[in-house]
C-alpha cells in the first residue's frame, strides 16, 4: 500500500507557540534580570546563532558547495532577485504603507515616517549572510545551494550595499569588509568546519542517524534560546515603541512574504524543483540585520528611528521566517501528496 506524505511533525505544527513563549520570556527576562542585557547581547546571541547553524552544516557535503557555486544558472537568479529587485520592492511597500495608509490616517508623523522608512531601506538593501541556512534546513531546501548563496552574498554585497543604499537613502558610506567578514567567520566558516568534521568522523557510525536527530533538537533549542536572547537584550525598546512595533511588523512582514514568493516562484517558473526553490525563496526574503544596524549606527545616529527602526528588525525576523517555514512544509507535504498520487494514477492505468 502507498502512503501520501507525512503529515508536519508535532514540534513543527507547534512553532508559533514556542516562537510566542520564547518572547514573552525574553521580555520578561529584561525586566527581571536586566543586569545581563549587555552580555546575552553581546555573547548569547552569536551562541545561539552557531548552534542554530551548525546542525544544519552536518547534513552538507562540501562537493555539493562546490559545484553549487558554479551553478551559473541559480546563482544569476539568485543575484537578480537579491539586488536588482528586492532592495526596490522593499522601499517601495515600505513607502506605500508609511506614506500611503500610516501617515495618510494620522498614525505616524512625516518626520518620525522618513526615519522609519530610511531604517527599512536598510534592512533591504543587504541579503541574510547566516540565519537562511537555517530557514532553508527547517524548510527542506536545498541547504547546499543555500550555502553557495551565502558564500557569494557576503562578497557581493560589499560592493553593493554602498550604491544602493546612496540611490535609496541618498547616503554616501563604505562597508568595512571585517564586519562582513566577521560574520562569515562565526556564521559560515565555523559552523562548516564544525559541520564537516563532525560528518567527516561519524558518518559512517550506525548511530549517525540518531545523532543527527539530536542535532535536530539542539538547533530548534538554540532556535528558542536567540528569541530569548534577543528580546531580552531589546525587551525595554519594545515595551517603550509598542506603537512602532506593529506597523513595521506589518511592513516586514508584507515584503518578507512578498521577497519570498518572488523568488520562490521565479525559481519555480525557471523549472527548479521544491528543495532548490525554497533555498533560493529563502535567500532572496532573508535580510542581514547586523549589516543594517552597524550602516544606521555609522551614518544615521543623529536619526534615533532610523537605528530604532533596524534594531526592530531582528526582534521580528525570525518569528516571520518561521511563519515562512511553516507555510513552506505545509507546501511541501501538499507536492508530496499530489505526485505520490499521480504516480498512483499512472501505476493504475
Amino acid at each position: 500500500m502507498v502512503k501520501f506524505g507525512k503529515a508536519l511533525p508535532l514540534r513543527t505544527i507547534l512553532f508559533p507557540l514556542f516562537v510566542a513563549v520564547s518572547m514573552i520570556v525574553g521580555i520578561e527576562l529584561s525586566f527581571k534580570a536586566s543586569t545581563y542585557i549587555a552580555g546575552v547581547s553581546e555573547f548569547g546571541i552569536s551562541i545561539g546563532l552557531f548552534f542554530m547553524i551548525y546542525p544544519a552544516m552536518t547534513k552538507v557535503r562540501l562537493n555539493e558547495i562546490l559545484k553549487g557555486m558554479k551553478d551559473v544558472k541559480k546563482l544569476g537568479l539568485m543575484v537578480l532577485l537579491n539586488y536588482a529587485i528586492a532592495p526596490f520592492l522593499v522601499a517601495a511597500l515600505a513607502y506605500v504603507f508609511f506614506f500611503g495608509i500610516f501617515e495618510k490616517f494620522g498614525l505616524i508623523g512625516s518626520q518620525i515616517g522618513s526615519q522609519v522608512l530610511v531604517g527599512i531601506i536598510l534592512l533591504g538593501v543587504a541579503p541574510c549572510i547566516a540565519m537562511v541556512m537555517v530557514w532553508t534546513d527547517l524548510a527542506k531546501g536545498n541547504l547546499a545551494a543555500g550555502v553557495s548563496f551565502v558564500a557569494w552574498n557576503s562578497i557581493i554585497q560589499v560592493l553593493t550595499t554602498p550604491f544602493l543604499v546612496y540611490l535609496l537613502a541618498r547616503t554616501t558610506l563604505t562597508i568595512d569588509p571585517l564586519v562582513i567578514l566577521k560574520s562569515v567567520l562565526l556564521y559560515l566558516v565555523s559552523p562548516l568546519i564544525a559541520g564537516s568534521l563532525t560528518r567527516y568522523f561519524l558518518v559512517r557510525r550506525p548511530y549517525f542517524a540518531k545523532i543527527l536527530n539530536t542535532l535536530g533538537f539542539v538547533q530548534i533549542s538554540a532556535l528558542m534560546f536567540t528569541i530569548v536572547s534577543i528580546f531580552w537584550s531589546e525587551g525595554a525598546g519594545i515595551v517603550d515603541n509598542v506603537y512602532l512595533i506593529w506597523m513595521v511588523g506589518i511592513v516586514m512582514l508584507s515584503f518578507y512574504f512578498v521577497l519570498f514568493h518572488v523568488g520562490y516562484y521565479a525559481a519555480r517558473r525557471a523549472r527548479f524543483d521544491y528543495p532548490d526553490s525554497t533555498a533560493i525563496g529563502f535567500t532572496v526574503s532573508a535580510r542581514d540585520f547586523e549589516i543594517s544596524i552597524a550602516i544606521a549606527i555609522v551614518a544615521f545616529a543623529a536619526y534615533p528611528y532610523v537605528v530604532l527602526t533596524t534594531a526592530i528588525g531582528p526582534l521580528l525576523e525570525i518569528p516571520l521566517m518561521l511563519l515562512l517555514v511553516w507555510l513552506q512544509l505545509s507546501r511541501r507535504s501538499s507536492i508530496l501528496k499530489a505526485t505520490i498520487g499521480m504516480e498512483m494514477n499512472k501505476n493504475e492505468e
